[in-house]
């Protein structure tokens, strides 16, 4: 402890009380931090963390999540920052006798000056916490967690302890990598892979979401300065705090210690949370003195709308939900069924293993026995009618969660979705050549629609609807994994909301969410009904969303001032910009093809006619006519089919990595052809191009580049001294057998420093969406106050990627819907040359609007479906009129009160 610490309690309040209330009421700057317990939590909350019944402690597997209508504050504590003293106040500890009322406790609070701040980190808890547990406001807090990632990115360091520290995790694999290298492993010329073993080890340490330690983003993890308070108070003072399972030891909760118990680690966490913020206020104002404004006008009064949105909640439909499940679960024992009918029609095994995975993956030498065996005794196994007893054969998310929910143990029979029984199953047992990319085998959703091509060529049925049945699996799994088991669970059965945790600690400053993952939320495919379960606040309510068009595009187009980008979007509604790049890569198949010609297609549905007028005019017209997974399209299908695949595709993905990698890898194409394609894209935005160069080479000099809003993004991996500083620490000197080695050492600092690079890039365009989404929600706060709106008019109910989503009555649509377009759209001090654009929809529910599948989901207002009997026949595909809107509105609402009937 670094503060002399006096536990408040009821041996001493009455004393104490009058003393810290001058001390609060003269500070401009409190320090304050809470403690917590939730032990009555809902049963849902304890199976999502698999809570033990016995000692009430959560798996250490799983992530905390409170409930935090059932909370219960047990104590909290301030610290004045001119007093040497931190006092920790005791409410709920587990000696009850000791306890001090709210009303004592409420008046250290009350005495703060209205001028004067709390500190706190990670504020949002704070306010959540104090709302929920007592109903009290805190509307005059500074975060410090939000302040540090002002301050700085997740994986940021000081330069000095990178060159300084040692190989860490990586140095026991560096033995295994020189004896790979030396017996030909790595290919030093070509920069490829000829040993499974190396490339395996190599590309788990380079991996973008490999967090092991022994590979390079643990590494950094461990010299990274953090976001947590611990993390934190240790890189900037070099001091380490105790942590909350020290402090807990064997007990379940707070609530089972005592005041005395927990006195010195709440205050500690008050007196550095406040040591943090004059740290990080400083380092700002050394650093990047421009952010420091941005933090106080823009990140930091985002905390309080974090805190709303946690606070209340997101509505669904419980039953819905429950409803999904139960079918999900159905649909797993058929396709179980028909899987394993497959499986037995083609087993047995060869006798000899597969050469394509014993040559690659290092997992089937060892264990290819092991996988053919479960395999090969699941497919024994009698079939059910019962849904329950058929799932279970198998582990998985599915049966995992079901057996969980039931009691019984997790299963242990073969995992269908787990690579290694799935290769087992994909290239062993069909006996069929391995897909391969980069030396490593695939066994991805790609990998198997192209597994399915080749047997439906080679007229092996049983291989095909085998890998069929397997990928209905896998995307059922995946439902299951991502939303049904979790919503079920995450639900409040009494109030039938969850409560997301959204914050803003990416890389990239954008806002995430969590518990549950909004951002997962998708708007085509076989999940697109989880956006259902979503309902407005109230019976009242409707689900308005508003939706930047192409932002990404416009952010590029007015950073790079680039004259295609600009003609396509400095005025509203946008010009079309993906047609040209459709036209641009597709010219690299079919030589001479023109955008003319390419938007020709749009207009015809023979494929001989097409050919007839333009026939002559480009080459390779199959390639046209033929989708990705080989099946045939008529001309006027082609057009968006391609406009999307090779025009919208390279659009978005090009700029964040100078390379048309995932177009030429699914088009088949060979590096040269790729190549092909990727310059002439670069061609038909060449200034753009010039600014992406442009960034990456500031990057490369500079270590860092700036966002329009002050914010930077440090990579010091994207210079040259980062990289002389990795070889060194790396390379293992000289002589002849060590050559490809330290090649190959080489080879992976190219690898992160193109990383960064391309990460430098991403962080100015994703980062400037990141300041435009904040902006605008704060500017909505203060127009709803403008207007005399509350919450039961209009709310703010997550952020999602470019969307934001809102609770709206349905008497006040119209008004928002402008309001909230001026808000969006108008952000004149970053956008001069071009225009941003958003797109409105409303429904009951927040599922795209299907007549079938979804009538009361999102209608497009400024794209309207066919809506007979409510719209005109010519509205569809444009742009509602206010009258229009008020008609989908009604007829919205007549679509929920029949639900709302229906549910009664």
């Amino acid at each position: 402890m670094t503060i002399k610490t006096v536990l408040v309690d009821a041996r001493n309040v009455d004393q104490l009380i009058p003393h810290i209330v001058s001390q609060v009421k003269a500070d401009p700057f409190i320090g304050l931090d809470c403690e917590t317990q939730d032990d009555l939590r809902h049963d849902g909350l304890n199976q999502f963390m698999k809570v033990d019944p016995v000692s009430r402690r959560k798996s250490p597997a799983k992530k905390l999540v409170f409930d935090m209508n059932r909370t219960v504050m047990t104590g909290f504590s301030i610290y004045p920052e001119k007093s040497d003293t931190a006092y920790y106040l005791n409410l709920a500890h587990a000696d009850v006798a000791n306890r001090i009322p709210w009303d004592a406790a409420k008046a250290v609070l009350d005495a703060k000056a209205g001028d004067a701040y709390w500190i706190a980190h990670n504020a949002p808890y704070e306010l959540s916490a104090f709302k929920h547990c007592f109903r009290y406001e805190l509307p005059e807090i500074i975060c410090t967690l939000q302040m540090c990632v002002s301050a700085y990115g997740p994986d940021e360091y000081d330069p000095n302890n990178f060159r300084y520290a040692g190989r860490g995790a990586f140095a026991p694999l560096i033995t295994q990598m020189m004896q790979l290298s030396s017996q030909g492993g790595f290919d030093p010329e070509k920069g490829e892979f000829t040993d499974s073993r190396l490339a395996e080890i190599v590309y788990s340490i380079i991996g973008k979401q490999s967090k092991a330690a022994h590979s390079y983003n643990g590494y950094i993890n461990d010299l990274a300065y953090g976001y947590g308070l611990k993390k934190a108070v240790k890189s900037w003072f070099g001091h380490n705090m105790t942590t909350f399972q020290e402090v807990l030891g064997d007990k379940a909760h707070m609530g089972q210690l005592t005041g005395d118990e927990v006195a010195a680690y709440g205050a500690d966490d008050a007196y550095w949370a406040l040591r943090l913020f004059r740290r990080l206020l400083q380092y700002m104002v050394d650093t990047n003195r421009g952010v420091t404004q941005t933090f106080f006008q823009q990140e930091n009064p985002m905390i309080h709308l974090f805190a709303q949105m946690r606070e209340v909640g997101m509505k669904v439909n419980f039953d819905n939900i429950l409803a999904r499940r139960a079918e999900e679960r159905e649909n797993t024992a058929e396709v179980l069924r028909r899987t394993k009918a497959s499986v037995k029609a083609l087993l047995p095994f060869p006798e000899e293993k597969h050469p394509g995975l014993a040559k690659r993956d290092s997992w089937y030498q060892k264990g290819a026995d092991k996988y053919r065996k479960q395999i090969e005794d699941w497919s024994k196994l009698p079939d059910w009618p019962d849904a329950y007893k058929q799932t279970i054969q198998v582990r998985g998310a599915v049966s995992n969660a079901w057996a969980s929910e039931s009691g019984d143990p997790e299963p242990k029979g073969v995992n269908l979705s787990h690579y290694m029984p799935m290769r087992t199953i994909f290239y062993d047992l069909t006996g069929t050549k391995v897909i391969v990319n980069q030396n490593k085998t695939q066994s991805d959703a790609e990998a198997r629609g192209k597994l399915i091509d080749r047997f439906k060529e080679d007229g092996h049925e049983t291989a095909k609807n085998l890998l069929v049945s397997m990928g209905e699996l896998a995307s059922i799994e995946q439902r299951m994994k991502l939303y049904l088991t979790p919503y079920s669970q995450l639900t409040d059965p009494e109030t039938g909301r969850m409560y997301p945790t959204v914050t803003s600690m990416l890389a990239s400053r954008r806002m995430a969410c969590e518990d549950p993952n909004a951002m997962q939320l998708a708007k085509r495919g076989e999940s697109t009904y989880v956006r259902g379960f979503f309902e407005g606040d109230d019976d009242d309510h409707l689900v308005l969303s508003r939706d930047w068009s192409a932002i990404e595009l416009v952010i590029i187009g007015e950073l790079s001032q680039d004259p295609t980008f600009i003609d396509a979007y400095c005025q509203i509604p946008h010009k079309d910009l993906h047609t040209g790049s459709a036209t641009a890569v597709l010219a690299a198949d079919c030589e001479g093809l023109t955008q003319d010609v390419f938007k020709a297609l749009s207009k015809f549905t023979s494929v001989d006619e097409f050919l007839e007028q333009y026939g002559n005019t480009f080459a390779g017209h199959d390639r046209l006519f033929t989708n990705l997974k080989g099946e045939p399209l008529e001309p006027n299908k082609a057009y968006k089919y391609w406009r999307t695949e090779a025009g919208k595709n390279s659009n978005f993905n090009y700029w964040f990595s100078g390379w048309l990698a995932t177009i030429g890898e699914r088009m088949g194409w060979s590096q040269e052809k790729t190549k092909i394609a990727t310059e002439m894209y670069r061609d038909r935005f060449s200034v753009a191009e010039r600014w992406r160069t442009g960034l990456i080479e500031e990057i490369a000099r500079e270590g860092v580049v700036y966002l329009p809003d002050g914010h930077r993004r440090v990579r010091f991996e994207a210079t040259n001294q980062w990289l002389i500083s990795f070889k060194q620490k790396f390379d293992m000197g000289g002589g002849a057998e060590l050559a490809t080695y330290n090649a190959l050492v080489h080879w992976i600092a190219k690898k992160i420093q193109k990383r960064a690079f391309n990460q430098g890039v991403n962080s100015v365009v994703q980062g400037t969406c990141a300041t435009i989404a904040k902006r605008t929600a704060i500017r909505v706060m203060a127009r709803m106050k403008e207007m005399g709106w509350d919450f039961r008019i209009m709310r703010l109910m997550v952020p999602i990627h470019d969307e934001l989503v809102f609770s709206v009555h349905h008497k006040h649509v119209l008004p928002a819907m402008t309001m909230l377009g001026e808000c969006m759209n108008n952000h004149p001090d970053i956008f001069k040359a071009c225009k941003l654009d958003s797109s409105p929809a409303i429904g009951v529910t927040f599922e795209p609007y299907d007549p079938k599948k979804a009538p009361g989901g999102q209608i497009e207002l400024y794209e309207a479906p066919k809506l007979p009997g409510v719209l005109p026949e010519e509205t569809e595909g444009q742009r509602l009129s206010d009258d229009h809107v008020l008609s989908v509105v009604d007829y919205l609402m007549f679509q929920k009160r029949k639900l709302l009937k229906e549910a009664a």
